[in-house]
């Protein structure tokens, strides 16, 4: 073997044919039976020809109920000197010493005379410097000062370390054999607080399976430098501020390292306070700008919070731009070039801004007062009334709830109004399809954070449909997955612990996830967005427009990755607004 190093880390089924050859092969033999004994390490010598190798064995993987990974062992073997000037025959008396055998029952295992022995203990008393061989038998276990394959043989029972591996590589260990301290210490998992909505079953169910699936793949992986993902999930109701607080304390007290959610904290503006004073990152998706621009006026205080999709502020104009394209390239044309919001009283759902407003006047367009459509609490008939009477050309309608969506399409279906549908994020929901069926076709919607119908998104529907036998959308399962992936590479470079490191690491390095590419650059709190905030599709993500059709979503917009002739008039629609496509 050379003088260099050579560290691998094996499982008990790591092929043989792959590891290192200038390693003798009963060294891999030793590793694999290590994991069949109680250690959390060992250490011994072996001897190869006429050279003395330094074997260290160190275990690294699960225990207990997050055990998802197989036990794995750290092996290091290095060529070393003996120290002192130890002989082999020396070290193989030191290591019977060190296993409680007496000067004539390591006489017996060497074949020599017990006085022999005697005159080598004393040599190592005096090359060790010890006065006692109870001092020799520790400093050896200390030091690992023991050889394999012990001398003489496997021995007749266990005790330290190398004599429970001589057994169990020789499979001399009972079937009931338990160590004398059972307790195996391992690293403590880094802890992952989940906050799930409770307003929509399968909004939910993606939002926590969608972590659980990237928390699983990285625990299967062996987890973080051998430290598991515990994800602590907590239900909650969205609307329920007293509900929501009690989730996070008992978040705060499980001492989770990070916390992750969907759009909860967008109606709470409590919420942010109660993570600053907490202290740890916080990842959401609340499409909140107020909450954006409020962390990054005070990075001290809320430095730690990051919002994994472009604002609500984007949308309004991400419609503009589609509408625009439509008219030039023929594919749809506009009769009274009237748009009616319809928004969801919330803070994060307030798209015909003033500046929205200006730029629909810019492009031609009158907007109408908006319609607020409150959760449960809306008569979605009458509002299409309100809606008709204006004879829009399109409907914007602002409502991440999944069942409001489908209730004012059941609505607007039954009135008749000849305009385009216009959803924000909902319609990613697999329940918006599945509910309204062949109706549901003819509906465009838009989101900053959408699943890329790309092979990482691909994979990942994949891996997802496998493991939980659904289907997980486009847009909040992939955008929570890459939440847990990105905390797991800053995680995987910086100490867990430490959270200005970690916030360091989210600023500094872009992550490429299955929604796109997230990059916050040195002051940001939420990613840039393309076409909106930058020409680079390579350095952002994109504001994906879809549109609906034979019950799957086509994506019409931006390009590259949208074709905004895939567009296809809604069969509402009155053949007069068609054009000749």
């Amino acid at each position: 073997m050379s003088d260099q190093a050579i560290e691998r880390t094996i499982t008990a089924d790591t092929p043989d044919g792959i590891l290192p050859a200038q390693v003798p092969s009963d060294i891999w033999a030793y590793a694999k039976a290590f994991l069949l004994i109680g250690r959390p390490a060992l250490r011994f010598l072996w001897r190869d020809g006429d050279r003395w190798l330094d074997v260290q064995l160190s275990r690294e993987g699960a225990h207990g109920p997050l055990g998802a990974a197989p036990d794995r062992v750290v092996v290091r073997v290095e060529r070393v000197e003996m120290p002192r000037g130890i002989t082999v025959r020396e070290l193989d008396v030191l290591t019977l010493v060190a296993l409680g055998l007496t000067n004539s029952g390591v006489s017996e295992r060497l074949g020599t005379a017990a006085r022999t022995v005697s005159s080598q203990l004393e040599r190592l008393l005096e090359k060790l410097g010890q006065s006692s061989r109870g001092g020799l038998a520790a400093l050896a276990v200390d030091l690992g000062l023991l050889r394999l394959p012990l001398p003489g043989g496997v021995p007749d029972e266990g005790g330290i370390g190398i004599a429970e591996l001589e057994l169990a590589v020789h499979r001399r260990l009972d079937r009931g054999y338990l160590p004398i301290r059972t307790q195996v210490m391992t690293r403590l998992p880094i802890r992952l607080g989940i906050v799930v909505p409770d307003h929509s079953s399968s909004d939910g169910e993606q939002t926590l399976n969608g972590a659980l699936l990237a928390v699983d793949e990285i625990n299967q992986q062996g987890g973080i430098g051998g430290r598991l993902i515990e994800p602590i999930h907590e239900i909650v109701s969205t609307f329920d501020w007293a509900d929501i607080r009690a989730a996070l304390h008992r978040l705060f007290a499980a001492d989770v390292d990070a916390i992750i959610s969907s759009y909860v904290s967008a109606e709470h503006p409590q919420f942010m306070e109660e993570i600053a004073e907490y202290g740890k990152p916080f990842l959401h998706t609340a499409t909140f700008e107020a909450d954006v621009r409020r962390a990054e006026q005070e990075p001290w205080k809320f430095g730690m919070i990051f919002q994994t999709c472009a604002s609500e502020t984007y949308y309004g104009a991400g419609m503009l731009r589609l509408l625009d394209k439509l008219e030039r390239t023929g594919g749809w044309a506009a009769r009274s070039r009237t748009i009616v919001p319809l928004e969801m009283p919330s803070q994060s759902m307030h798209v015909a801004t003033p500046l929205f407003r200006d730029q629909a006047v810019a492009a031609g367009w009158a907007v109408t007062e908006s319609i607020a459509t409150p959760v449960g609490g809306t008569d979605w008939d009458a509002v299409m009334e309100t809606v008709a009477a204006a004879d829009p050309d399109v409907i914007l309608i602002a409502n991440y709830v999944d069942s409001e969506l489908i209730a004012f399409h059941e609505a607007f279906l039954r009135r008749g109004v000849p305009a385009l549908v216009y959803g924000i994020y909902s319609p990613s929901n697999p329940g918006f399809v599945r509910e309204l069926g062949p109706r549901a076709d003819g509906v465009i919607w838009s989101t900053t954070t959408g699943t890329y119908d790309d092979e990482l998104g691909s994979r990942f529907r994949a891996q997802y449909r496998a493991k939980f036998r659904q289907d997980p959308g486009w847009s909040i399962a992939g955008a929570v997955y890459d939440q847990v992936r990105m905390l797991a590479a800053a995680w995987s470079s910086v100490d867990a612990r430490n959270t200005a490191d970690v916030v360091r690491y989210l600023r500094r390095w872009p992550y490429r996830g299955v929604n796109g590419v997230y990059y916050f650059g040195e002051t940001g709190q939420a990613p840039k967005l393309y076409p909106d905030t930058t020409p680079d599709a390579a350095l952002s993500q994109a504001h994906l427009v879809y549109q609906i059709q034979a019950g799957d979503h086509t994506l019409l917009d931006p390009e590259p990755f949208g074709d905004i002739s895939a567009f296809e008039v809604p069969s509402w629609l009155d053949p007069g607004a068609e054009s000749v496509k």
